[in-house]
């Protein structure tokens, strides 16, 4: 995307050239990489902290997160209890062995690390993972693929003129510029009959009309397996797939299972020399989270709350219960998941 940035606006790329010299595509490079965070070309080399400033692939703290926490909070009117003026105050570049570097802080932020990451959450929580937030995710997503093969954009490649649909968009920088909100819009105004499907979705988004949140609950297994296993459980009890969909929500610190924080270095005031990372958190205080990331299943009825769904709408309640309460239960075995209510109930009243 960046590439098309540039060679899009004519003239930008000669006055790189120009200001930068023949340099200019290494440094264009090199922003990528920053970008990608992935890609660590300069790893084991003094230049290597560099990779920690945008995308921060070893302990997930940089300015990306520090810049969409402030203005996210702000706009929802929450408030973050992360000062990162102060923690960016406290931050030092550091040699770690040869002349590999990293960005080490004072040890007394540690605290101060623990509320960005505990403000990630909450704005996870409160915002982006918000179940209406998922709900309307959800039905803007089910749009796009309703609207996906009846709209298209033309791109010349070559002597070539070619249509691209929206789920080819990625390939081609020219239109995925263009999917920005409007094409919801744009959707809506077309006269093409095949996409009232999308468009009354659409419409149910503006009239808040939303897919209702039928139950959640956390796994105990791998959610990917228990994801699948209830698919299979609503299919089987005469319910179609459009008529829910079950959706995984992970609520982390950024590294999965792990703490970020045993991935920091620290440095101390008497000594700004040497950095050191804590490899126990609980030798600083007994006071801080154990468990570091939570996944959650939900299940969405995509059905409108109208009479005539009365039917279809109960039996998804029935049988996202008698799911959940299967999963909840850590000596059923999972392909229990098809069995009666009665198997259920009895191995409910074993383990009780």
């Amino acid at each position: 995307m960046l590439d098309h940035m540039i060679t899009s606006n004519k003239g930008l790329e000669e006055e790189f050239q120009n200001r930068f010299g023949d340099d200019w595509m290494k440094k264009k490079e090199f922003i990528k990489d920053l970008i990608d965070g992935n890609n660590h070309k300069e790893k084991g080399t003094a230049r290597s902290y560099m990779y920690e400033i945008v995308a921060n692939k070893r302990n997930e703290i940089d300015v990306d997160k520090m810049d969409y926490f402030a203005r996210d909070c702000h706009g929802l009117g929450m408030k973050s209890s992360f000062d990162h003026l102060r923690f960016i105050s406290q931050c030092r570049v550091m040699f770690l062995r040869d002349d590999e570097t990293t960005i080490a802080v004072r040890d007394k932020e540690e605290y101060n690390l623990y509320e960005l990451f505990h403000t990630r959450i909450g704005l996870f929580r409160r915002a982006y993972y918000h179940n209406v937030t998922k709900a309307v995710e959800l039905m803007f997503t089910d749009v796009l693929v309703a609207a996906n093969e009846h709209i298209k954009y033309t791109v010349e490649e070559g002597e070539k003129v070619i249509s691209v649909k929206m789920s080819e968009a990625w390939d081609h920088p020219e239109v995925y510029e263009k999917l920005t909100d409007r094409i919801f819009d744009e959707i809506l105004v077309n006269k093409e009959p095949k996409l009232k499907t999308a468009q009354k979705l659409i419409n149910n988004v503006y009239k808040r009309k939303l897919y209702s949140l039928v139950d959640e609950s956390s796994p105990k297994e791998k959610i990917e397996v228990e994801k699948e296993l209830i698919e299979k459980r609503l299919t089987k009890a005469k319910l179609r797939e459009e008529d829910f969909s079950v959706q995984k929500v992970t609520y982390s610190y950024g590294m999965g299972s792990d703490n970020p924080i045993t991935s920091v270095y620290f440095y101390k005031k008497d000594n700004d020399t040497d950095c050191f990372r804590r490899t126990n958190p609980k030798k600083t205080s007994l006071f801080l989270p154990e468990t570091f990331q939570e996944e959650i299943l939900r299940i969405y009825s995509k059905n409108e709350n109208n009479k005539n769904n009365e039917n279809t709408i109960s039996l998804l309640k029935e049988e996202t219960t008698k799911c959940f309460r299967i999963l909840q239960l850590d000596s059923v075995n999972k392909a229990e998941i098809e069995s009666s209510p009665g198997i259920v109930n009895r191995r409910r009243r074993e383990t009780l």
